[in-house]
């Protein structure tokens, strides 16, 4: 008898949405968290003794991104100019698995902070953003 064996998630069996719709094309996302450890040590002691967490910082890069225009700017989520920007609409990013909606990683609170759009000869507008989270859950 046959059996399934699938140990691994691979990219092909994952899906990045954003505030829950799959917008668009995605080739890669890139999840960062940063919590910014300062070193810690006492009066008369140049040796650390811990490292703590001052700010916690959470980004999500997207790289080579396809995205329907309108989409993006009914949901909220794209910004046509800095009065858009001032409005501080947030949105949620996510990865999870296409076949069983296993969420892995959620990113709450986004907005965009910043991105390019490339044009080239004989290709499609492909651009890239970077998005800043208030919070994360989930395990990587």
């Amino acid at each position: 008898m046959a059996t399934q064996n699938r140990n691994v998630v691979s990219g092909n069996r994952l899906v990045v949405q954003f505030d829950g719709k799959s917008i668009g094309l995605v080739q890669s996302a890139d999840l960062r968290d940063d919590y910014a450890p300062e070193p810690a040590s006492g009066i008369g002691d140049i040796h650390v003794k811990e490292y703590v967490p001052t700010m916690a910082h959470h980004s999500v890069n997207v790289e080579e991104m396809v995205l329907n225009k309108a989409s993006m700017l009914k949901a909220g989520i794209s910004l046509e100019n800095g009065d858009d920007a001032l409005k501080g609409m947030v949105f949620d990013i996510l990865s999870m698995n296409k076949e069983t909606g296993e969420v892995y990683r959620k990113y709450m609170g986004c907005s965009y902070a910043s991105g390019s759009i490339s044009i080239r000869k004989h290709s499609i507008v492909i651009a890239s953003g970077t998005f800043n989270a208030l919070d994360v859950v989930g395990g990587v």
